[in-house]
């Protein structure tokens, strides 16, 4: 290999290897305050996330350099073979629609930098083209994949040295070498909390969801690099067991079912490799198969609660246990939806000290009421569960009349406001409800749109409730997106009355837990299509180049290894984000598996001798 080429695959592989590693602290703006769904708070911390971007990008600025470098030394030759149109084409229309979502958002600043528990604006999503497009560029011989491929396994190993601690209850972070390194980029000191118990393994992502991402994406590639012959094989053998071994457990202490579903999608895919090979052995498949059925279930077992836990969330969830589903102010009543979807329609006077009610159903009927002391309620079997009382609220340092809706039968209470607003027009004036939210502050009761889930809110820890609200967003967004990181401004956080329901009172949803509708809503339709089509092209080239194979030779195994480990990266994306703690690794992953098949096209897998070849060699 040339003098120093391999340093771009060093940088490369600390894009994958190191970023995911970064944590420290970060205090930063908000920005957040003006909204009446979300807190006073003016500023906060961050851990695990905003220094992860700016490693990646500093890593991303040297790669820049060092290729310019290159370029005007003329010591790179032959580049223009390297970057197929089938992939630079889909790459650069996902770029340019993301860098025009941020463009017209209306919230440019955060769709631009980042922000609140993402830290993925434009920037950082440019970051990730740019990695893709030098992995692809630089990793063009045998010694740069293996640098690569050293550098990032020996990171990986770290993390799981992190992530089994942590799962025996040994966690760094809670010592005081790693407060230091969580307090290093801050001047004040902190002390810190955590909310995972002893145990619970989140290694350095942020969420123990991410690492079930993260150890799909990863550990294909690590088993892929076993084999059975060669020179050093047998280090790198027990090396790479003993980290596959350690994702393993970080998996299962992460408790991350979606993880669990993503390795088992990449198993899966590996037996119809293995099943298409005309040489193997049937009997052997057999075997394999046994004892991967076997290990699981001793696995399951080992961990039922969890396990149980886990399936509970899919196929048993919480039921539904509220009688209020929603509350609206409407032509000046305040409109009702209970559980089991009847429509109260309650009007209200104000005299003698005291709120006088009128009530009737959806088809105009009316509605008994009827007062038991300080209560009021109603006369119907449809609405017996709910009853008001009058109330006063502090809003903004002003007592202000209001009542309350309860449902004592399940512990709910809701605070709502009337006021009387006066419209366009000379004495044209209109009752409208307000609620007060968890925050003190004053809001507007309006119709949040939702499809689906209606009896389901708890499927997959709360996020049939997420995407129940997420897809009728997904129709404003067919071209253009709201902007990077700015799903927080479109997802409905001021439906109060669901989002108590569910348990999400006094939270902010940021993220709907699904990285195609994450991308179809803040960066449009047209750029998931993009991002699809580049991995199907990547997907379909990896199929043609290794599927019905009679054996496999080592550059074969890992360029297999990359396609099984973000194909399972994909399917965790179905109930997890995208996020700067892992999608770093993804993308590099991508460029250096699309390179990985070129260079097996070119040579048939990775050589066992010492000829190096590159792009350009013939």
């Amino acid at each position: 290999m040339k003098s120093k080429q391999w340093i771009g695959a060093v940088l490369l592989a600390l894009v994958a290897g190191v970023v995911p590693l970064v944590v420290s602290a970060c205090y930063y703006r908000i920005g957040l305050k003006e909204y009446p769904w979300f807190a006073d708070s003016e500023a906060t911390y961050d851990f695990f996330l905003y220094w992860k971007g700016q490693m990646l990008i500093l890593l991303c600025g040297l790669l820049a350099l060092y290729v310019a470098a290159r370029q005007l030394a003329g010591k790179e030759r032959g580049w223009q073979g390297r970057i197929e149109g089938k992939y630079f084409i889909p790459l650069l229309l996902y770029f340019l629609l993301s860098l025009l979502s941020a463009v017209l958002s209306e919230h440019g600043d955060m769709a631009v930098w980042g922000g609140y528990e993402q830290w993925e604006g434009v920037i950082i999503i440019t970051a990730y083209v740019v990695v893709l497009f030098f992995a692809i560029f630089l990793l063009e011989g045998r010694t740069q994949i293996r640098v690569f491929l050293c550098v990032f396994l020996s990171c990986v190993f770290v993390m799981t040295v992190l992530s089994v601690f942590q799962y025996c209850g040994h966690d760094f972070f809670r010592t005081g070498a790693g407060q230091a390194v969580m307090n290093f980029m801050i001047k004040k000191k902190l002390k810190f909390t955590f909310n995972f118990e002893i145990g619970r393994v989140y290694a350095t992502l942020y969420n123990p969801n991410y690492v079930g991402s993260y150890v799909a994406l990863v550990l294909p590639i690590v088993l892929s690099v076993i084999s059975r012959g060669g020179r050093m094989s047998g280090m790198r053998n027990r090396f790479a067991i003993v980290t596959a071994a350690g994702l393993l457990l970080m998996l299962i202490g992460s408790e991350s079912v979606t993880g669990c579903i993503g390795v088992a999608a990449s198993l899966l895919l590996a037996f119809a490799f293995v099943l298409a090979d005309p040489g193997v052995s049937r009997k052997k498949v057999a075997v394999g198969a046994g004892v991967c059925v076997l290990a699981s279930a001793v696995v399951v077992c080992v961990n039922r609660p969890v396990f149980t836990y886990g399936v509970n969330k899919i196929f048993h969830p919480t039921p539904n246990r509220f009688a209020v589903r929603s509350m609206e102010s409407r032509e000046g009543a305040l409109v009702v939806t209970t559980a089991g979807g009847d429509v109260l329609k309650l009007t209200c006077e104000q005299g003698g000290g005291r709120y006088h009610f009128a009530a009737a159903d959806d088809r105009g009927t009316a509605v008994e009421v009827y007062e038991e002391g300080e209560l009021v309620k109603f006369g119907d079997a449809r609405f017996e569960e709910i009853q008001l009382r009058p109330e006063q609220v502090d809003i903004d340092g002003e007592e202000t009349d209001a009542f309350i809706v309860e449902t004592p039968s399940f512990g709910r209470s809701y605070t709502v406001i009337p006021s009387v607003e006066t419209y366009t027009g000379p004495g044209l004036s209109q009752r409208v409800f307000y609620i007060k939210n968890p925050f003190g502050k004053k809001d507007k009761l309006r119709h949040i749109e939702s499809v689906g889930f209606e009896q389901n809110q708890h499927f997959g820890s709360r996020r049939g409730y997420i995407w129940s609200r997420t897809f009728p967003l997904l129709k404003d967004h067919m071209l253009i997106g709201s902007g990077p990181n700015t799903f927080v401004f479109e997802f409905p956080n001021d439906d109060y009355i669901a989002m108590k329901n569910v348990g999400y009172d006094g939270s902010v949803v940021t993220k709907p837990h699904n990285m195609f509708m994450q991308i179809w809503v803040q960066t449009g339709f047209l750029s998931l299509l993009a991002f699809l089509a580049l991995y199907m092209f990547y997907f379909a080239a990896s199929m043609k180049l290794y599927f019905r194979k009679t054996g496999y030779r080592r550059g074969e195994l890992l360029g297999i290894g990359i396609l099984l480990g973000t194909f399972g990266y994909l399917v965790t994306g179905l109930a997890n984000d995208s996020t700067v703690a892992v999608a770093p690794v993804y993308w590099c992953l991508l460029g250096a598996g699309i390179a990985v098949n070129r260079y097996n096209k070119l040579t048939g897998g990775i050589a066992d001798d010492e000829r190096e070849y590159t792009a350009d060699s013939h």
